[in-house]
């Protein structure tokens, strides 16, 4: 099964810009790739204690940007300009919680972003050169609360990504 953690992200964009999703929007914390039912249970038994002893947050979703480059873009997103720092701790207390429970560790570096979509045609270049485009109408910034994380579930349909939360672990802050 594909899973992966992450913050939902409820969706702000228009549909020139982003068409309708067959999944909900999301921050990925940590994508785990195909991990079987045993390692999933364990996994979320080591989330919920991690993820909680982190206190709720806010970040701003804010501009577009592309991976590798604007210039070559295979994936379009928004960026996070404030609350980085915070997504950044929850992202390595993620990291570190399925680490010791051996789903090892993903070497790429953690860049906070919700992707709006992938460039895999023509059409999708010539909708992120509209995007990317001086006078294009980006989304204004959009404030996310994060009070909880997600074990989401990820099925590949022809129609796109049906995701499944299994588990849902609220931030509650440190405990004295």
């Amino acid at each position: 099964m594909r899973a992966f953690v992450a913050v939902e992200v409820p969706p702000t964009l228009d549909a020139e810009i982003e068409p309708a999703r067959s999944a909900p929007d999301h921050l990925t914390l940590r994508f785990l790739g195909d991990v079987d039912e045993r390692t999933i249970e364990e996994l979320i038994r080591v989330l919920a204690p991690s993820v909680a002893s982190f206190a709720p947050f806010e970040f701003v979703l804010e501009g577009v940007g592309a991976f590798p480059s604007t210039d070559r873009p295979r994936v379009v997103w928004r960026g996070v300009s404030r609350g980085e720092a915070e997504l950044r701790s929850l992202a390595l207390g993620v990291r570190t919680a399925i680490r010791s429970a051996g789903g090892g560790d993903d070497p790429a570096p953690f860049v906070p972003h919700v992707t709006l979509f992938r460039v895999r045609s023509p059409r999708d270049r010539e909708r992120a050169a509209r995007l990317f485009a001086a006078n294009a109408s980006i989304p204004p910034p959009t404030v996310v609360p994060v009070r909880s994380v997600e074990f989401v579930e990820s099925e590949l349909t022809s129609a796109g990504a049906r995701h499944r939360t299994r588990a849902s672990f609220p931030l509650l802050g440190p405990t004295d």
